[in-house]
């Protein structure tokens, strides 16, 4: 074995023993792009995996939502490996779908500079974006309040193939009561919610549809804080030291 060949073993046994050593404090914390500027903000745990399997944080954590579920399914949306599947089955007192991940309670003001998104596959667009909000103006429970976009209104992307709703904190935005800035169901601006609201922080953000006797989508690459969760139906394979198994084939090409 050559020095330049024994040089490169020894980098990659050192970043294997280097990743044996940080799994645990990653562990569910997978980001893809933690040294970009757009980095998850501090206290926001980023899953940019999500499959039927390893849901990583997304699901219904709300005892009076464990009815509205969502499925994960193979149809692709903008890639190859499935996506998150939104249906109403039936009509009744439950038909919403719906899943969401926790925000780490991070301040509103600070969710709206970077990019909120999703990817859509249906017929027409039906898939709402909420964020489910504490710290509003509202008096009542602890000043809870949902805040939620919707196509209608806002874009005119065409899903029948698959579009990306880009940038919708851009948008406006409809609140489930009455708070700073945005009276209960009615389009406001994000930003004008935010200002009104200060002390208003993200406890939830999901991807949902209802209320109506029937509907279906497909949704991907849901965006928010910096972070995109891919949505797939299965888990991808994974080889002898995981998402480090390329490192000895890269290194014996060079």
């Amino acid at each position: 074995m050559s020095r330049n060949s024994t040089r490169r073993l020894g980098f990659a046994f050192a970043l294997v023993g280097a990743a044996a050593l940080t799994a645990p404090a990653l562990a569910g914390a997978t980001t893809g792009s933690l040294g970009s500027s757009d980095a998850p903000a501090a206290g926001f745990t980023c899953s940019a995996l999500s499959t039927e399997t390893t849901p990583n944080g997304w699901g219904i954590p709300f005892d009076d939502e464990k009815k509205q579920v969502a499925f994960y399914s193979d149809t692709d949306v903008l890639d190859t490996d499935g996506s998150l599947k939104l249906e109403i089955t039936a009509p009744s007192p439950d038909n919403r779908s719906v899943s969401y991940h926790s925000a780490g309670s991070i301040k509103l003001s600070d969710a709206v500079k970077t990019e909120i998104g999703f990817a859509e596959k249906a017929a027409s667009s039906q898939a709402s974006f909420q964020l489910r909000l504490s710290g509003t103006t509202n008096p009542a429970d602890n000043g809870f309040a949902t805040v939620y976009w919707v196509a209608n209104g806002n874009d005119s992307v065409d899903t029948t193939n698959g579009g990306a709703h880009t940038n919708i904190q851009n948008g406006k935005w409809i609140s489930t009561r009455d708070i700073g800035g945005a009276p209960k169901n009615v389009p406001t601006d994000l930003a004008a919610i935010a200002a009104a609201n200060p002390d208003a922080t993200v406890e939830h953000y999901g991807v949902s549809i209802g209320r109506a006797d029937a509907g279906l989508t497909h949704v991907d690459a849901v965006k928010f804080n910096g972070c995109t969760t891919n949505f797939a139906l299965k888990d991808e394979p994974a080889g002898p030291f995981g998402s480090l198994g390329n490192i000895f084939g890269s290194l014996s090409a060079s």
